[in-house]
């Protein structure tokens, strides 16, 4: 829980007033092929289908930040919140809250990710994790402390996970305010645990 001298909140709205459009449906529908659905695919995919030549690059690196071997999804989910709070990504918060929930987080834990200060009274691994994206959001590396910790914590193969994975959703949320991607207006998200 965050402690009565933080005020936990979480990104809800972008205050910019011009953005960068959704591509159209056949724009979409071009990228995607058979794997567009209208109804199902959240607007960042739309966006990632924006960007032409790059998508299946990009979607390449969302499979395997969602899929990849040793992380657990409650851990990643804890790092995806903690961004969007740091960076201030309505959207990414939006469409986590509901995977992280999906995944197994607690709303605690959810709220714990809200808090302004450094992230206490969860689980130490949650805590750690949540430093290291506070500081590569914030100053884009880690310090020697952080690195120290991970590495009495996990292995050097998980180590550099954590460190990819960070780094990638610093990326995606700098994207999606950068974009001012739409809000869902449906529940697309369901009972998924990750956008595809």
């Amino acid at each position: 829980m965050a402690h009565a001298e933080e005020r936990p909140s979480h990104p809800t709205e972008y205050t910019s007033r011009v953005s960068i459009p959704l591509p159209s449906e056949d724009e979409v529908r071009k990228v995607m092929g058979d794997a567009y659905d209208p109804a199902k695919t959240l607007n960042v995919i739309k966006m990632f289908a924006g960007t032409d030549d790059m998508y299946a690059a990009t979607v390449g690196l969302v499979n395997a930040m969602f899929a990849t071997k040793g992380i657990d999804p409650k851990k990643r989910e804890m790092i995806i919140l903690r961004t969007a709070k740091v960076l201030d990504c309505p959207y990414e918060w939006q469409a986590n809250a509901r995977f992280a929930s999906n995944a197994g987080l607690s709303d605690d834990e959810i709220e714990a990710a809200t808090t302004d200060g450094p992230v206490r009274g969860v689980d130490p691994e949650y805590v750690l994790l949540c430093r290291a994206t506070d500081e590569m959001c914030t100053t884009g590396t880690l310090t020697d402390q952080t690195v120290t910790d991970m590495l009495g914590r996990y292995e050097a193969t998980i180590c550099r996970k954590y460190a990819l994975m960070i780094a990638w959703f610093n990326l995606l949320s700098r994207f999606l305010n950068a974009c001012r991607v739409p809000l869902e207006t449906t529940d697309k998200v369901g009972k998924k645990t990750s956008p595809l």
